[in-house]
């Protein structure tokens, strides 16, 4: 209880939600007892929803094949394409994250940041395939040591409104290591070329940091 609330990113990313409902619980308190519960309640959730555990996946960190989740949640969509049909790429993971999942993204590989490029978008619910190229969205390009690249994209839904990336162009990245997160409802989107094997499949639950998904075949 004590790590929830101390690692709880409430207070950061956060904070106009946190004021919100400390005003309501103000004005409840003052004025209408109902609200104040109903702001009790809120404001237990938001602490629910912004948790930020720690996750370590030890055989990643002893192995650099290996790919983690980029992200809590279920996995939605698993495609691939010999001709590269994915803006390059052969592979597309998709992995939906419902309100209740956590919401802070992990590096899948040990990678440099080469290109960040956000675009805005619409708000298609984050479960539909289509809000993959529709919807509000912020693009990691990562390069690994081996000069091989692959994208982790994260996806704003219908209730996410908020895309939250806390790293720069030319960053060295750790595997399993925290880059962003996506508020209230979200997907994201990793985009591998064809030297990897995927471990995963449709309908499995996966945990950003910790879940092995594959690894790089390429030395």
């Amino acid at each position: 209880m004590i790590s929830l609330i101390r690692q709880n990113l409430l207070f950061t990313e956060g904070r106009l939600i946190l004021v919100a409902l400390l005003v309501g619980g103000f004005l409840g308190f003052l004025f209408f007892k109902p609200l104040l519960y109903i702001v009790l309640v809120l404001f237990v959730f938001c602490l629910y929803f912004f948790r930020n555990p720690d996750r370590v996946c030890l055989e990643a960190l002893n192995d650099p094949s290996c790919i983690v989740a980029p992200s809590d949640g279920k996995v939605v969509d698993i495609k691939y394409d010999p001709q590269h049909g994915f803006e390059g790429y052969a592979y597309k993971v998709s992995i939906f994250l419902s309100v209740f999942d956590v919401h802070v993204n992990r590096m899948p590989s040990a990678g440099v940041i080469q290109k960040i490029f956000h675009k805005p978008g619409k708000f298609v619910p984050a479960y539909v395939p289509k809000s993959s190229l529709l919807n509000e969205r912020n693009d990691l390009v990562v390069m690994r040591d081996d000069g091989h690249t692959f994208v982790v994209r994260q996806i704003a839904g219908i209730a996410a409104r908020r895309i939250r990336c806390w790293v720069y162009e030319g960053s060295l990245m750790p595997v399993g290591s925290r880059y962003g997160m996506i508020m209230f409802g979200s997907r994201v989107d990793l985009l591998l070329p064809d030297s990897v094997e995927l471990y995963i499949a449709n309908g499995q639950r996966v945990y950003g940091g910790h879940t092995l998904i594959g690894r790089w075949l390429c030395k």
